[in-house]
């Protein structure tokens, strides 16, 4: 156990001259209800309330010491030390990862952000190093120590989650941690004072514009990653994106930058690429070198994916003689481009899309993969990012012949006035797809599969992994997954008895 002193080594503060610097702290939260007896507590300012208001139950719970950004008359008059720093937010990160000891400093860290791609990019990265070295996991769908996988909260933990699970895969013996990290993660602070080895840029596309406000910020928010007190070694960045492009021109002089991409001139160059029902082909290009890759995933996005994945993983040491052949193994990744087969005769995919450009980067690559219709069920998220609802809705209407309109997680939102938001954007398409509107989510994944034909093509749009819906502010059970896999069960036994029926006939 580390005291006061040691905790706070290194940070700028102003102390209010009470306590003793030699007190052990046992650990450091943000939250008053985490609070047990020996904790130092941070009063962070969040969006809605301000941290100091829980300083009262914080020192009743039983902490020791208190840091916040201005003095509180609450702590003097318990006699508590109080210190006070510019940034509370951007110290919780330095104070959490001291009280477990640096966890991340034993660690090569591997950071991707960006709106879309993240989580396939991650999941490939850890897979491809898991081959070679053990490998943990920080991701949207789950955490994994290198012993165990828990389901995860944010996609980039709070510091005080994050930190605990860095120390976990130092106990286990992990080499590498992969860790997504969003742009609320980065504009919070949450993973301050990393150090990354390799720092992943996929792409930048409309979404979380409810928080950032506008792409500016959005994108410098997403920067930080390559810009903060710690740089990382590398940046691996997607040069087709239009803001990949302006980082890797902001990062000139810097770290070490490389580029990939499926045009122009980039350090890693897919060409030839082929698309299959089930896999992706194409040659990389590597300075002098040209070797033909295959991975089991689906449709143009992919290849950008598979391209972050192997500029990093060779870029980390790998050999590329060593990577390539086991990308035919990748089991691919829940919720993304999952397909879900019963026997059925058409096809069924739920994937997590949920932005304007994650929808258009599957429903406008289907060309030659598509012998009948494109039937798409997707709402859109309460309390977010209401502008991006009629790009949406005009995309998923442009590129499909029918179109079932449905609850994504409402929060506390009406259903019918996201709904109106999106049919806003389908009422200024040229080509109408057909539209039904069916608010509860089970009932239009029944509609789909219920209409489908042989050789149609399904796509349940915007949950992904998630197994839940959130109405107001309760989660509810649901799996987008064990609902298809529900009707479509149904319907291939109906099928399959009607067979029969009429061979015995």
């Amino acid at each position: 156990m580390k005291t006061l002193r040691h905790i706070l080594d290194g940070v700028p503060c102003s102390w209010n001259g009470l306590g003793d610097f030699t007190i052990p702290i046992r650990q450091v939260h943000s939250d008053s209800r985490e609070i047990k007896p020996g904790d130092l507590f941070v009063a962070v300012s969040g969006l809605h309330v301000d941290g100091l208001q829980y300083v009262t139950e914080a020192i009743q719970r039983g902490a020791k010491a208190i840091v916040s950004e201005r003095f509180d008359p609450v702590a003097r008059g318990r006699g508590l030390p109080q210190f006070v720093v510019a940034n509370a937010r951007a110290v919780l990160s330095r104070l959490v990862a001291s009280a477990y000891g640096f966890p991340a400093q034993k660690l090569k860290c591997i950071g991707i952000t960006g709106t879309n791609g993240k989580t396939t990019t991650a999941f490939l990265i850890h897979y491809l190093l898991s081959r070679a070295s053990r490998t943990g996991l920080i991701g949207s769908i789950f955490y994994d120590d290198g012993k165990t996988k828990r389901t995860a909260g944010n996609t980039t933990p709070v510091p005080e989650v994050l930190n605990e699970h860095l120390a976990r895969m130092v106990e286990q013996g992990v080499s590498y941690c992969v860790m997504e990290v969003s742009s609320h993660a980065l504009d919070q602070y949450r993973a301050e004072g990393i150090r990354f080895s390799s720092a992943v840029f996929t792409n930048l596309t409309q979404d979380h514009l409810d928080y950032h406000k506008d792409f500016e910020a959005y994108y410098r928010a997403k920067r930080r990653l390559f810009f903060n007190d710690t740089p990382p070694e590398r940046a691996i960045i997607n040069g087709d994106d239009a803001y990949g492009s302006r980082l890797l021109d902001e990062l000139i002089g810097r770290n070490r930058t490389v580029s990939y991409g499926l045009k122009g001139r980039r350090d890693y160059l897919a060409q030839g690429v082929q698309f299959h029902s089930d896999r992706i082909c194409f040659d990389l290009l590597r300075t002098n070198e040209r070797i033909s890759a295959t991975a089991p995933l689906l449709l143009r996005h992919n290849v950008y994916n598979v391209l972050a994945a192997l500029s990093t993983v060779c870029e980390e040491g790998i050999p590329i003689e060593e990577v390539i052949p086991s990308l035919v193994h990748f089991a691919g990744v829940p919720g993304r481009m999952e397909r879900i087969d019963e026997g059925q005769d058409f096809h069924v995919f739920v994937d997590y899309a949920h932005t304007p450009d994650g929808l258009f980067n599957v429903l406008s690559s289907l060309d030659g993969l598509s012998k009948g219709r494109v039937i798409s069920v997707f709402g859109c998220g309460g309390d977010r990012d209401r502008a991006k609802r009629p790009q949406m809705g005009e995309i998923t209407s442009r590129f499909s012949d029918f179109v079932i309109l449905t609850n994504d997680n409402p929060r506390s939102e009406e259903p019918d006035r996201i709904l109106e938001d999106i049919k806003k954007g389908i009422r200024g398409v040229g080509k109408r797809a057909e539209v039904m509107e069916l608010v509860d989510r089970g009932e239009a994944i029944r509609k789909a599969i219920g209409i489908a034909r042989s050789g149609d093509m399904v796509f349940i749009f915007g949950k992904g992994h998630e197994n839940y819906q959130v109405f107001n502010k309760e989660r509810v059970p649901f799996s987008d997954q064990e609902v298809a896999r529900h009707w479509l069960k149904l319907r291939c036994s109906r099928s399959a008895k009607l067979q029969k029926l009429a061979v015995e006939r």
